[in-house]
């Protein structure tokens, strides 16, 4: 499993960062985010569906409540699922159809096979600085995007 720790100090760094992020992405495949609450996990979805699709990304915010969102974008649906308050959820119905991303993801997730999946971590390490370290499983594809 490729893995990279980098330093974001500014929205600005997140921001360019998903936006290297999108340009690889194929559409199939699985984020994981995890952190603290107020780490970076929605505003780094708000920039990834932005880089996307810009008028898609003004729609982006934390589905807390309604546990997911789903964006229609230029070039492939975005599912956001936030499992804050969830002990489980299904998204076998949603692999492969489009790109999907979730916020406080089960264990379960991270055994997902045959389906490329991103994991995110962020780190608080200052008031707008995150360590962000992404690991990479059947996505060696995304290596390039990431510096």
């Amino acid at each position: 499993m490729f893995e990279k720790s980098l330093e974001v100090k500014s929205p600005d760094q997140l921001r360019q960062f998903a936006s290297r992020i999108s340009s690889c992405l194929r559409g199939n495949e699985v984020i994981l985010l995890t952190g603290d609450l107020g780490s970076g996990k929605t505003t780094f979805t708000r920039f990834l569906v932005s880089s996307i699709d810009s008028e898609a990304g003004e729609d982006v915010n934390s589905p807390t409540f309604s546990v997911m969102n789903v964006y229609e974008t230029g070039r492939f649906p975005v599912f956001h699922i936030d499992l804050y308050r969830v002990r489980q959820f299904d998204i076998s119905d949603i692999l492969g159809n489009g790109l999907v991303i979730v916020e406080w993801p089960d264990e379960s997730m991270y055994e997902i096979e045959n389906i490329p999946v991103v994991i995110v971590d962020f780190f608080v390490t200052g008031d707008m600085e995150r360590k962000i370290k992404i690991r990479l499983k059947n996505a060696d594809y995304i290596r390039r995007c990431i510096r």
